[in-house]
C-alpha cells in the first residue's frame, strides 16, 4: 500500500492489473491446471490448516525447491509462479471466501538451507520474483509470517530480501531458531494445526536449523505425494484443505478432458 503517494499508488494499480491480465487471473481457477502435481513436487508448500483465529495457516520449505524436478518435468520458474496464483486465488475465492481483509497465517522452514542455496542464481532469482509477486499482488494479507530453524547466518539472506518486503510485512514478520522456544511459538500461532514434522523432534535439522540430509520418500516431507482418500488426512503436507484442493483441480481438469501431468 503506497500511503500518501497518489502517484506511486496509481502506478502500483496499474503494475497489478498488467499482473492479473498476465496471468488471467480473474478466469485462473477455472482454467485447467496440468502441473499442479507437478508444482507440488517442486517445493514442499501446503494448507495445514487453521490457526486459533480461523485464519488459514500456509506452510512452505523453500530450501527444498528443486530445479532437477523442474527440468525433467519441462516445467519452468513461471510455471510455478503462476502455480502460486492459483494456490492463492483458491484460498481467497474457494477456501475462505471472505471480505478482502481476511489474513493468513505463513510459516517460512528453513529447514536445510545453506550457503549453496545462496550461491545458486536460479534459486535467489526465484525467491526475489515470488516474493516481489505477493508483495505487490496480495498485500495486506498476512497475519504473522513464522520463519523457523532459521540458521546463524539467515541475517544475511534476509537482508537482500528484506528491500522488497513492504513495512507492514516486515512488522508481521517472527524469526525463531529450532528448540523450544520455536515449538511454544509454533504451539501458540497455530495451535491444533501445527504439523508434527514442524516441532523439535519431528525433522531432521541440527541447531542451526540445517538439515543433516535432504531424504525423498513417501512421508510428504520432500515432495508432494498426495493421499487417494480424506480419512487419510492430518494437519501437514496431506491436510483436509489440501486433499480438497487438489480434486477440484482434478475436477476442472475433467471438465476439460485433460488429465494431470505425472511426476518424474
Amino acid at each position: 500500500m503506497k500511503k500518501d503517494n497518489r502517484d506511486e499508488a496509481l502506478q502500483s494499480w496499474k503494475a497489478h492489473l498488467q499482473w492479473r491480465l498476465q496471468y488471467n487471473v480473474d478466469n485462473i481457477l477455472s482454467t485447467p491446471h496440468k502441473l499442479y502435481d507437478v508444482c507440488k513436487a517442486q517445493v514442499p508448500h501446503y494448507f495445514c490448516g487453521r490457526d486459533p483465529h480461523g485464519n488459514v495457516v500456509f506452510v512452505q520449505r523453500p530450501a527444498h525447491l528443486d530445479f532437477e524436478l523442474m527440468k525433467r518435468n519441462n516445467a519452468t520458474m513461471d510455471d510455478l509462479l503462476r502455480h502460486y496464483v492459483y494456490v492463492i486465488e483458491y484460498c481467497w475465492n474457494i477456501l475462505d471466501p471472505s471480505p478482502p481483509e481476511r489474513v493468513m497465517t505463513n510459516v517460512l522452514d528453513m529447514q536445510g538451507l545453506s550457503f549453496r542455496n545462496m550461491r545458486n542464481q536460479e534459486y535467489i532469482t526465484f525467491g526475489k520474483q515470488f516474493v516481489q509477486m505477493m508483495s505487490a499482488n496480495y498485500p495486506g494479507r498476512s497475519y504473522k509470517t513464522l520463519i523457523i530453524n532459521a540458521p546463524s547466518w539467515f541475517a544475511a539472506l534476509y537482508k537482500m530480501f528484506k528491500p522488497i518486503l513492504r513495512e507492514s510485512t516486515r512488522q508481521k514478520i517472527v524469526i525463531l531458531k529450532r528448540g523450544e522456544k520455536q515449538d511454544a511459538a509454533l504451539k501458540f500461532y497455530l495451535g491444533d494445526s501445527v504439523p508434527r514434522d514442524l516441532l523439535s523432534g519431528g525433522g531432521g535439522a541440527d541447531e542451526d536449523g540445517e538439515a543433516e540430509e535432504v531424504k525423498v520418500n513417501n512421508s510428504g516431507e520432500r515432495y508432494f505425494i498426495p493421499v487417494e482418500d480424506s480419512s487419510e488426512c492430518e494437519p501437514g503436507p496431506n491436510s483436509l484443505i489440501e486433499y480438497e484442493m487438489r480434486q477440484f483441480f482434478i475436477e476442472q481438469l475433467k471438465q476439460h478432458n485433460e488429465t494431470m501431468q505425472e511426476v518424474v
